[in-house]
Parts: structure tokens; C-alpha cells; sequence
């Protein structure tokens, strides 16, 4: 059973060395977009637009992410940054479905996006995701095609 924890405030700096491990994790497949301590700033200093959360399982923190809002013409979207953890590949499709659940109780969100590692394409068609260009994207609506 998965469950997906907000990390906010104060405990963003106390757990720094754990989130920091997840976000470099992610970043060896990526092109050096971000360092940690960008995104970690950002997280701090506008919280509304920048998120990093805790992937658990039975528990166990298994993986972070970081994600953030990005508003469109004519819709919103969460985009998840990051997604690092260990032997996550497998994963990744229970994951998102959990990930998707919880978003979803945010109404002002219409859809997930995710640009990264073309492995998980593969993971994430199988629970409903479209490749767009480079990026991976779901609606959380119905009847909203993004």
C-alpha cells in the first residue's frame, strides 16, 4: 500500500539530506535542469508553485518527488520534477495511480505531467498516460483531454 505526504515547512530543511538523495537520484538520468538546491529553494520560497513529496510504502519512505504547478492557457497542470528513489521501476505504475488519486482531491489541478527518463513511458502507458513530445501527460478530468 502506498501513501503520498506533502513534505511543507520546517520539515523541508530537517530532512534536506534525505530529499536531496532522492532529487540526485533522479537527476543522473537527466541533463542537469536542476540541482537539488535549486529546487529545494524554490520549494521554500514559493510553496504554492513548488512541492517536494514523500513516497511511502507500508511506511517505508521509498522514493521523493518534487513536483510543480504550471498554469496554461486554458488549464493547470502538476508536473512532477523529480521521482527518485530505490528499485522504483516496477513501481512506477502503482505509484502514479496513487499519485493521481491524490491530486485529484486538488481541484485547481487538471493534469500530471512528467518529462524525464523515456524508460518510463513504457510504465506509464500501461496506466493510461500519452506521450506528448518528450513529456508524459494525464488528464484528472473527465471529459478533459489535455
Amino acid at each position: 500500500m502506498y501513501e503520498i505526504k506533502q513534505i511543507v515547512g520546517e520539515d523541508v530543511l530537517t530532512r534536506y539530506n534525505e530529499i536531496k538523495i532522492g532529487i540526485n537520484k533522479a537527476m543522473e538520468h537527466s541533463s542537469g535542469e536542476w540541482t537539488a538546491v535549486e529546487i529545494v529553494e524554490h520549494v521554500i520560497a514559493d510553496p504554492n508553485l513548488f512541492q517536494v513529496w514523500d513516497i511511502l510504502k507500508d511506511g517505508t519512505s521509498i522514493a521523493i518527488s518534487t513536483t510543480r504547478v504550471l498554469h496554461y492557457g486554458k488549464f493547470t497542470a502538476l508536473h512532477i520534477i523529480t521521482l527518485g528513489g530505490s528499485d522504483l521501476y516496477d513501481e512506477i505504475p502503482n505509484l502514479i495511480v496513487q499519485f493521481e488519486n491524490t491530486i485529484k482531491e486538488h481541484e485547481s489541478i487538471d493534469a500530471l505531467e512528467y518529462t524525464g527518463r523515456r524508460g518510463f513511458v513504457k510504465q506509464l502507458t500501461t496506466v493510461g498516460w500519452v506521450e506528448k513530445y518528450t513529456t508524459m501527460r494525464k488528464s484528472l478530468k473527465e471529459n478533459f483531454d489535455v
